[in-house]
């Protein structure tokens, strides 16, 4: 999907490590570096996170990611804000719960990462073995996301009236009950929460085999991508994409880009997105201390801003999906009464 001001969606992972040296991390360095991505024109950080100790402690997130959000929503103004999801140890009602929860405290800001890798430590933290195959993880990460997105569709996004002089608080017929029974959940719902300003959060799911792709293309908003890839993984996502009855363009491709000193990096990445090969870019931080890692980020971010073509000013993207260019998922039951009411 080509955006029409030409900007290029950049997303950059967070580095929550102290740059000073110290053990662990502060948060008030963490939160200067996110204002300073949002001032150089980052749209989103990934928030890393696990479920058990990294075996290298200097790749430790640091922080849980859901909390950092809720922290970070209140130092920041802009940027997006993408939580990861560890969808073999979590449950969805919490999850739909707490990420409806930060799209709210961040006015449409937030977005979300499934991750359903393989982590046999994380596991055993949760007292089960976890799911056998990549396969299983896959389904119940799909499952997942099936039933996150029913119970944000709870209520209709006009069902809360709020009418004082009327005693209405909300409209009973605007209120739908999920009841969901598959092969990894049962849930009832509906969530006890309004439905999030964006609808539904923007999924962000990494691939790295074919399986990957399929997937994402069923559930994705917008798919992360080795800088390998190339064209192939862009065009294949997008036909899979129409296949499972989708519009490709309702989701984008971000191709990993390490962070080196070449020069005329930014006008490298516009050839890319200019070809077809991708629609944005993950920044990848050098391997160093994080301090300078981070700053290289920036400095790359910055060149690419720097040589975007000019385009009218315009407001603010409300929220990130609309910073994306993504257009905003009508509820389920809505759209099924739409679509009823076409065909009477």
């Amino acid at each position: 999907m080509t955006r029409r001001d030409g900007r290029i969606p950049l997303f950059t992972r967070l580095l929550t490590a102290a740059a000073t040296g110290e053990d662990g991390a502060r948060f008030a360095e963490v939160l200067g570096r996110a204002r300073e991505a949002e001032a150089a024109g980052i749209d989103a950080l990934l928030l890393h996170d696990r479920q058990s100790a990294a075996p290298d402690p200097a790749d430790a997130p640091h922080f849980e990611s859901g909390t950092l959000t809720a922290a970070l929503a209140v130092g920041t103004r802009g940027i997006g804000l993408v939580t990861t999801v560890c969808t073999e140890q979590a449950l969805p009602y919490h999850a739909a719960r707490a990420l409806a929860t930060a799209d709210h405290l961040t006015h449409g800001r937030s977005g979300w990462q499934p991750f359903a890798g393989a982590d046999p430590a994380a596991a055993a933290n949760y007292t089960h073995a976890g799911s056998a195959s990549a396969a299983e993880r896959r389904a119940r990460a799909q499952e997942f996301t099936e039933v996150l997105t029913g119970l944000w569709d709870s209520f209709d996004d006009d069902a809360f009236v709020r009418d004082r002089a009327s005693a209405a608080y909300f409209v009973p017929e605007k209120m739908h009950v999920l009841d969901h029974k598959g092969d990894h959940f049962d849930v009832a719902g509906p969530l006890n929460i309004a439905r999030p300003p964006q609808g539904h959060l923007p999924l962000v799911h990494r691939v790295a085999d074919d399986d990957d792709l399929a997937l994402a293309a069923r559930i994705a908003d917008v798919v992360l991508a080795p800088a390998d890839s190339g064209p192939a993984v862009r065009t294949g996502v997008r036909d899979l994409a129409r296949r499972a009855g989708r519009d490709p363009d309702t989701l984008l491709v971000l191709l990993d880009r390490p962070v080196d000193a070449r020069p005329g990096a930014a006008a490298e990445l516009r050839a890319l997105v200019d070809a077809g090969a991708a629609d944005g870019f993950t920044l990848l931080a050098p391997s160093g201390p994080a301090g300078a890692a981070h700053e290289a980020v920036l400095a790359l971010a910055a060149e690419v801003r720097a040589a975007e073509p000019a385009a009218p000013a315009s407001p603010a993207a409300p929220t990130l999906r609309a910073r994306l260019g993504l257009p905003r998922p009508a509820g389920r039951y809505r759209a099924a009464r739409t679509a009823g009411a076409a065909l009477a």
